[in-house]
């Protein structure tokens, strides 16, 4: 019986070896995906923040063509600029701004009180 005791033990050690070499590659294998997994993360991050970049570009480029047409419409309302083949964009502005003041008007008779 002593034998078969010592030969568990034997198997026991061997086994916990086994187990302990199991758990340091796993560790291992563990600490490289982690690795992998961190650099992948700043490359997303990375990327993500040039397209944030790209959109916020892309925003102020709206902006300044916003600025630029509000500023070209001044020009053409005071009669100081002229650009040939913009009459048909004229037109379509000179009808919103009358249906505008067409909406308003209609608009403040709501305020009035009728008799």
């Amino acid at each position: 019986m002593a034998v078969k005791k010592k030969d568990i033990q034997k198997d026991f050690v061997k086994f916990l070896d086994q187990t302990k070499d199991g758990f340091r590659r796993f560790g291992k294998d563990l600490s490289i995906l982690a690795k992998k997994s961190e650099e992948e993360i700043v490359k997303v991050s990375k990327a993500g923040k040039i397209q944030f970049d790209i959109m916020n570009l892309a925003m102020q480029k709206e902006k300044l063509y916003y600025d630029i047409g509000k500023k070209v419409a001044l020009l053409k309302a005071k009669k100081k600029l002229d650009i040939p083949g913009m009459d048909p964009y004229w037109s379509k502005l000179r009808k919103i701004e009358l249906g505008t003041r067409t909406k308003k008007k209609q608009l403040s008779g709501f305020g009035k009180k009728s008799k």
